[in-house]
């Protein structure tokens, strides 16, 4: 075989040699596998320990052959919304700006399909702080059916006396119809976690109204039983709510054909795309059965949202035990046709894309590696310091 400039002549730098067909698994497969990874970059004030301590072999074999599909760009360390929603949104066919995440909430909770417009109405714990106000993580709150059905009952007069609709298909999260305070602007509550809650206050011509709303809830939860008794079990009071993800359904895309995540506006999404749903907590218990697959990671938010960077550590390594390294595996011997990584930090997401013949190995698997070779991130630190930005 002749050689011009290293490269034997009769390749093909895109990936495939000339004149030698591509060798695949014929039996049944994954055509394509999609991990959506959400706060899998560390904060930015802690990302010198963190990458340190952070070892994903599987991840880092996957990223060290993937091209870069598509990257988020922007200035804006305050966007409402979380990475991961504005990439399901924009590859579902959803409007991005302002995001309509609730009424498919609202589906992947129980509620029935509507053209109704929807908001999410999230019953949360606001923490006051020496000198302002910050939001907890709703998760923290576990709250069960019996505590937020009183709650919602001691709020019953008021939601009345305003003719506002209340949809509680789910204990931790309620839903108001047909817009009651007009277009506000509204940031997802894990976006709003951990900050001044006065950066993240909802805008709008009816702000005042909404705020209004808002503390007279306050003052009615304010010593309620339940919190008395929420706090005596060493629970969290639910103090106050949250309104965010104001829509209408419009017609979705699916992601994939199975899709497999417990993340309402994920699940929502499966509903309308009319995906069949899958319980999965590792790729071992997904079908290859010829069909499209994406499995959204949703357990490091958490630990993330919490500052818990030892358990947000540990879930990664459980990703890469559980997913990443399997999907490597099954990538190379041709049981997965190419696998798509989502990965998202607080501002940012990427998603970067890696067939089967780019993780060849063998005689020839180098020649494969010449194709777009500076588009590919080395380490993880490259493909995951873009996405958190210090807010």
């Amino acid at each position: 075989m002749e050689v011009s400039k290293g490269v034997p002549r009769g390749c093909d730098l895109s990936g495939s040699l000339a004149n030698e067909p591509e060798v695949y698994n014929l039996g049944a497969m994954i055509p394509e596998l999609t991990l959506i990874v959400p706060f899998c970059a560390p904060a930015a004030e802690v990302a010198d320990d963190a990458y340190r301590q952070l070892t994903l072999p599987g991840l880092e074999r996957l990223l060290a052959r993937a091209r870069e599909a598509e990257r988020e760009r922007h200035d804006d360390a305050y966007l409402p919304t979380l990475p991961h929603e504005r990439w399901l949104a924009k590859h579902a066919g959803l409007p991005i700006s302002p995001l309509p995440s609730a009424p498919y909430m609202r589906l992947a909770d129980g509620g029935i399909a509507d053209t109704r417009t929807w908001a999410c109405l999230q019953p949360v714990h606001i923490h006051a702080a020496r000198d302002h106000l910050v939001m907890l993580d709703p998760a923290q709150l576990r709250l069960e059916a019996a505590d937020a059905d009183a709650l919602r009952a001691a709020i019953a007069p008021l939601v009345e006396e305003m003719g506002i609709t209340l949809d509680a298909t789910h204990a931790a999260r309620w839903y108001v119809a047909d817009s009651p305070f007009g277009d506000l602007i509204a940031a997802a509550p894990q976006r709003a976690t951990g900050h001044n809650i006065d950066i993240w206050m909802h805008k709008g011509e009816q702000e005042r109204a909404w705020r209004k709303f808002q503390n007279e809830i306050q003052m009615t939860w304010y010593d309620h039983p339940v919190n008395q008794a929420r706090e005596a079990r060493g629970l969290l009071p639910v103090n106050s709510v949250w309104l965010f993800g104001q829509g209408a359904l419009v017609d979705a895309r699916p992601i994939a054909e199975r899709m497999i995540g417990a993340d309402p506006f994920f699940a929502g999404l499966c509903h309308a795309g009319n995906a069949t749903e899958l319980c999965a907590e590792t790729l071992a218990a997904v079908p290859f059965d010829d069909t499209s697959a994406a499995a959204l990671l949703g357990d490091a938010g958490k630990p993330y949202l919490s500052a818990d960077w030892y358990d947000w550590i540990e879930t990664l390594r459980a990703y890469d035990r559980d997913w990443f390294s399997p999907a490597a595996d099954a990538l190379a011997d041709g049981r997965i046709g190419a696998v798509s990584l989502v990965l998202t930090g607080d501002s940012h997401y990427a998603h970067y894309r890696v067939m089967r013949r780019e993780l060849a190995s063998g005689a020839f698997g180098w020649v494969r590696r010449l194709s777009h070779p500076l588009s590919r991130p080395r380490t993880l630190r490259d493909a995951l310091s873009p996405l958190s930005m210090a807010a």
